[in-house]
This record gives structure tokens, sequence and C-alpha cells, in this order.
């Protein structure tokens, strides 16, 4: 009792933690009940310092091979589960509880998440690592800046003791509830066979026979894979994924569906087809609030890989346009030269903006367009100008002004320019890069 009283008392500076922002414009990401509680012990200021803290911590942490576009989701995506790590950290640290140790319901819905998507424990326990890492930084900092000099010599030992018990208890409650929930997912009729399905798709040997074990026949048949994904955000009440596609492959001629959850808001289908001119791929709909790629037809079990893995390259090239995710049905035909100019998107990014220069700029995309059609016309500004539906003058002076911007004829290397015009869309350049 003493000793939690004297912990009180040591971290009752935690109560003067405040944001840099008004609390009053810091939206916490964790449940309504962990943000109710945190204020309930250690108040509004010190809560809202939390929410602020975990938006800059949960950007930090985004890997850096994340495109630009897809960064703002995967950090709303990382937010809730560190958030409710440190607001439980900082209300048994004011407090005087020792550290906390079970995950909170957050942390539990993300392990859930990586175990569909067979996130390796060892990830999620290294991103924990690099995010207590920079919370204990924070939180010394913060305990020098607040607590007088003469005080802190004691203080600073007692929360050096307990951030080390913090992450010592977290790892092993984090190891604990995967190992629950990879058992309780593996065990499961869509857990088993999702696993079965990536054991194909890898191409590992399976005891099993897989067409016997997933109800569906994989040698003489072509497959067509689709991927169907809906944001975090979108209504919880929406029709399942898993029928929207069964929907989709009958809609495309399939006689036989396979369906799996890669996660709660994504799922892998394939349609079977006995005749492959019967796959009706471009009769796909739009479906509302929910990205669609569509690989395209392939026989036999490389192929059920060869129409997944297309489905797959065009999921990631719809990660660098700024309507990614929402109500769009992407043909990996459609897109297979951008996915492959975009397998290493760092170079892609570097040549687009190489190649055109101020040309790439977001408010030049009439001018681009124009040299796009131009040279698609074999540089007849007459055939150009038709296809545009505009005059012939407009096109030679849209032509002159790009070729001010670029310091060249775009008569020269025609190929690698048009590939640049191709790709700028996809990429999606931002004004910052073009800002000199």
């Amino acid at each position: 009792m003493r000793e939690g009283m004297r912990m009180s008392a040591t971290g009752s500076w935690v109560c003067r933690l405040h944001p840099t922002a008004p609390p009053d414009e810091l939206e916490p990401a964790c449940l309504p009940e962990t943000w109710n509680r945190t204020v309930a012990g250690i108040g509004i200021g010190a809560s809202s310092w939390a929410v602020e803290f975990c938006h800059e911590l949960a950007g930090l942490i985004v890997a850096p091979d994340v495109p630009a576009l897809r960064r703002a989701e995967a950090t709303e995506e990382l937010r809730p589960t560190a958030e409710a790590v440190v607001m439980e950290g900082l209300v048994a640290l004011c407090l005087g509880r020792p550290a906390p140790t079970t995950v909170p319901p957050e942390t539990t819905r993300q392990i859930a998440r990586a175990v569909r998507q067979r996130i390796p424990l060892e990830r999620i326990l290294a991103f924990q690592r690099a995010s207590h890492a920079r919370f204990s930084d924070a939180l010394v900092c913060e305990f020098r800046r607040l607590v007088p000099t003469d005080q802190q010599s004691e203080g600073l030992s007692d929360l050096s003791r307990f951030l080390v018990d913090l992450v010592s208890s977290f790892s092993l409650a984090c190891s604990a509830a995967y190992a629950a929930e990879e058992q309780a997912w593996l065990t499961s009729i869509d857990g088993s066979r999702g696993e079965l399905v990536r054991t194909l798709l890898r191409g590992d040997h399976t005891d099993l026979d897989p067409a016997k074990a997933l109800r569906y026949e994989l040698a003489n048949r072509t497959h067509v894979s689709l991927i169907l994904r809906r944001d975090a955000d979108d209504d919880a009440e929406s029709e399942g994924l898993d029928r929207v596609a069964a929907k989709l492959l009958t809609c495309i001629g399939a006689t036989a569906h396979l369906v799996i959850p890669s996660d709660d808001r994504e799922v892998w289908a394939w349609g079977g087809f006995a005749d492959p001119r019967s796959a009706t791929v471009r009769s796909i709909p739009v479906v509302p609030d929910a990205l669609v790629t569509v690989g395209r037809p392939s026989r036999g079990l490389d192929g059920f890989r060869a129409t997944h893995d297309e489905a797959k390259a065009a999921a990631r090239v719809t990660l660098y346009s700024p309507a990614h995710s929402r109500g769009r049905t992407v043909l990996f035909e459609d897109v297979r030269l951008a996915a492959l100019l975009t397998s290493d998107p760092a170079r892609a990014q570097g040549f687009v903006r190489d190649e055109l220069g101020a040309l790439g700029h977001p408010r030049e995309s009439l001018l681009r367009e124009t040299v796009r059609v131009y040279l698609e016309c074999n540089c007849s500004p007459a055939m150009a100008a038709a296809r545009l539906d505009v005059v012939k003058n407009t096109v030679v002076y849209r032509i002159r002004r790009a070729e001010e911007m670029l310091g060249r004829s775009v008569k020269e290397q025609q190929g690698i320019l048009w590939a640049a015009l191709h790709l700028v869309d996809v990429v999606d350049p931002v004004e910052s890069q073009y800002s000199a």
C-alpha cells in the first residue's frame, strides 16, 4: 500500500501533461470507454496529450515504403492501439498502479487482423518496441520539464522501473493474446481454408487434397481472381464482402466460387470456368464504397496463382491514386503497364519527377494529356485536336508550352516520355515535389 501511495505521489506530474494543440481539436481514435476512463483518471489535458503524441507516433512508425497516399490511412489504423496502450500506462503511472498485464480491446482487434493477414508476432513486437522507446523518451522529457530539479532523482528512478515493467508486461500479454487468437483462427473453417489457400499460393507442398478441402476444382479449370476491400471507416452494417464477391462471380458467369476472408476488411475470391470464353470479366459492376480488382482468366493451379497475383498487382497500383479504394473496379488488363512500372514505387516516382520536371506538377494535367494524345497520334496536331475536341492551334500552343517546361522537344525519346505521362497519374505527384 505504501509503495502504491509513493508511486502515486511521484506520478502526479502526469496530470500536468498538456498538448500543444487545443484539446477540443484533438479527436481520439481509441474506444469511447478507453477515452472516458482515461479522462476520469488523469484529466482532459493529459488525455489529450496522449492523443496528440500517438498521432505523431503512429505517423513515425508507419513503414517508409508505404505510399504517401496510403500513409494517412495506415496512421489511422495504428492510432487506436497506440492510444489505448499509452493511456493505460499513464493512468497506472499517475495512480500508482502496477503496469497493465493485459492488452486493451483496441490491441486485441489489431492482433486479430494481424493473425488473419498472417503478419508474424515478431513484426508486431518490433512495432511495439519502437513505439515504447519513443514513448519512454517523450515521457522522460516531460518529467524533466514538469518536475522540479531537486525532486527528479528518486522520481526518475521510479519512472524508469515502471517503463521497463510496462514494456515487459505488454510484450508478454501481446504474445499470449496472439497465440490465443492464432489458435482460434487456425482451427476455424475460414482460418483452415485460408491457410490452405496461402500454401497453394506459395507453391508449398500439402498432404491435403486441395480440391476436396476447398470444395473448389483447381485443375482443368480457368480461374479469375477478385480482391475486394473496404476502408476502415465504412459502414459496418453494409453487405458482407464475401456475399458481394459471390454475386460478382455469378455476374461474370463463374460456375464455381471460392471466397476467403483475408481480414475483416478484405476478401480474396476465385471463380472457376470450364470454358474460358464464358468469363465476362468486363461485366463486373462497380461496388459502392469498395475497391474491386480483377486478374485475367488463367488455367489450372498455376493459373489460380497467376490471376491472384495480377489482382494483387492491380490493387497495389490503386494505392498511388487519390481515389484508391472507394467505388472502383480495376482490371489488371487495364493497368498492367502501370503495375510493371510501379513494382519499385520509389524509383517510379523518381522516374516521373526526373523525366517530366515542371510538367509533372498537378496543375499541368491538361498539358500532359495533350502531349500524351499528341504522341499517340504520331505527333499529328490535327489528329490530336480531333481526339481532344479542340482546334489545331490549341494543340500547337500546348505542345510548345510543354516543350518549354521539358527543355526539349516532345519528339525526343517519345517512348520514355509517354511512359512517364502514363505513370504520372498513377503515382499521383504532390505539389510539394514541385514547389521549387
